[in-house]
């Protein structure tokens, strides 16, 4: 499978999960490990981030090698605080590249775009 039909089967699998609902959880997902970037000013809820996890982890498996789940959560934080904060698409896929950088292995803009789908229905 493409790294492009992951990342659309992931989008869709998030979709799937959010319309068949979730529990309101209100806690934060854990504070992320070291990255890049800054940490987020944003911390999405423990179920959603979950489920952002268990889809990325899913799609990018070369993105998510050797991270935690709070390391991979971080990614979803870092775009939904862009996406909260009214950030352009371009300048949140940017900063989503930037978070879910793995040592060598950066994303594609597709794949970053995908990221950014993801969050924007999770935001």
């Amino acid at each position: 499978m493409s790294r492009t039909t992951a990342a659309i089967a992931a989008s869709a699998t998030v979709f799937a999960l959010l319309l068949a609902g979730c529990s309101d959880d209100s806690s934060a997902a854990g504070s992320p490990a070291a990255s890049t970037t800054a940490a987020p000013a944003f911390q999405i809820e423990a179920s959603k981030a979950g489920m952002f996890v268990v889809s990325y982890r899913s799609a990018f498996p070369k993105l998510s090698e050797g991270r935690d789940d709070a390391t991979i959560a971080a990614v979803l934080n870092h775009s939904c605080s862009d996406i909260k904060a009214g950030k352009s698409e371009a300048d949140t896929v940017a900063t989503i590249i930037k978070a879910a950088k793995n040592g060598d292995t950066t994303p594609t803009t597709e794949e970053a775009t995908a990221v950014y789908q993801m969050s924007k229905l999770m935001c």
